[in-house]
């Protein structure tokens, strides 16, 4: 049905990313053909290697994370030319005109394209983040009427604590929480990033009645525990999201679980990322509140129990999810004596909330639908036009 659809990723944090692999899965189910664009293959290769390294330093230290949020930049100095002009002549040739945005970076590429084509071009800039996280601060410093020309589509408000629309991950309905074992599933985020490690400890060292799923992030992280009910769960770490397929195709991470260690047999998942598998089988996931983690949490109708935000953005994602009692600050859960019984409740506000929330995709589906039918009755108007 019509044209494909191009979903615009960034490899920055997998919360830019796996939403939209989410996103062109479910778009496929509806009938349409959808093709994702990874940033980081039209940056320039030494680029994509500093990428890597900031990886490792926020990673290692927090504070340098939070520090870096607060540099101003311009990330078209980073471009590839060439890439550059690969991709919009590709673009223009296959007459692409329907893009989704998850990071503001490829604006300044949007904006070349519309100067060069001369059909119009059809773009949701999707904030996945609650407020403007860095690429769209960065861009909005750049362009202040950047999104003059694209609709805005905002996951959440921008001015209320509640949520304009949701990410379904599967097509499953959400474990009854009365079948759920008494896991917890505790991470980082996609970049292994915060106060998360600070938290395990405290976890391992304490007698609380969970179960644990630790999201590692390097192989030497991953080490043989006495600790009964102990998973590991862990991404290739030498997978990057701007690699791709033999079939030349963006997936989800390759992932293992495990609770001994090696051999590390990473697998391909194609429903979902693997993570997820074990999130909407947890009573909770102790994490920051990135994208990621609330689009699985309101997806699985898993509470979060919420560590410290990566930035302004994640810190106003905290209080949508504990303004609708989705989600709980880990201090106050601790202080709660690790109750199950509050997380019963925050689970049930999930569940019982989940279908009054707008799906985008299907959203999207609509409008697509609607746009077609416009353009063909325009096209039958002009026929008739020009046959008189």
């Amino acid at each position: 049905m019509g044209q494909k659809i191009t979903i615009l990723c960034s490899g920055f944090g997998l919360g830019f990313y796996i939403p939209g692999l989410i996103i062109a899965k479910r778009l496929q189910q509806l009938g349409l053909e959808t093709c994702i664009e990874v940033f980081e293959n039209v940056m320039n290769e030494d680029k994509q290697f500093k990428t890597d390294q900031s990886r490792q330093a926020y990673r290692e230290n927090f504070a340098v994370a939070l520090a870096s949020q607060r540099i101003p930049g311009d990330i078209r100095q980073s471009l590839n030319s060439a890439a550059v002009k690969s991709l919009l002549d590709q673009w223009l040739e296959e007459g692409r005109t329907r893009f989704i945005v998850l990071s503001g970076h490829w604006v300044h590429l949007l904006d070349i394209l519309r100067e060069r084509t001369k059909d119009e071009i059809d773009v949701d800039l999707l904030y996945v983040d609650s407020s403007l996280s860095p690429s769209w601060k960065q861009l909005l410093k750049l362009k202040p009427d950047y999104a003059s020309f694209y609709r805005e589509i905002p996951l959440y408000h921008p001015n209320r604590l509640e949520i304009m629309y949701r990410l379904d991950v599967d097509d499953k309905p959400s474990v009854p929480y009365e079948e759920r074992a008494s896991r917890l599933v505790i991470h980082g985020g996609g970049w292994g990033v915060g106060t998360f490690r600070e938290k395990l400890r405290q976890l391992l060292d304490t007698e609380h009645g969970y179960d644990l799923d630790i999201v590692a992030y390097t192989e030497e992280e991953v080490v043989p525990s006495n600790t009964p009910g102990l998973r590991y769960v862990m991404n290739d770490p030498h997978w990057r999201t701007w690699f791709r397929d033999e079939s030349g195709l963006h997936t989800f991470p390759p992932y293992v679980i495990t609770d001994s260690g090696k051999p590390f047999v990473y697998k391909t998942p194609i429903e979902h990322h693997g993570l997820y598998g074990l999130v909407r089988q947890a009573m909770a996931v102790v994490s920051k509140p990135g994208a990621g983690a609330l689009m699985d949490s309101l997806a699985s109708g898993t509470p979060l129990i919420m560590l410290e935000p990566f930035g302004e953005h994640e810190k106003r994602n905290a209080s949508i999810w504990e303004e609708n009692g989705f989600g709980i600050p880990y201090n106050v859960w601790v202080e709660q004596g690790y109750s199950k019984d509050l997380l019963a409740q925050l689970a049930h506000n999930l569940i019982s909330r989940q279908q009054q929330i707008q799906d985008y995709p299907t959203e999207y589906m609509s409008r697509f639908i609607h746009s077609e039918k416009e353009a063909l009755h325009a096209d039958r108007i002009h026929n008739n036009h020009a046959k008189s």
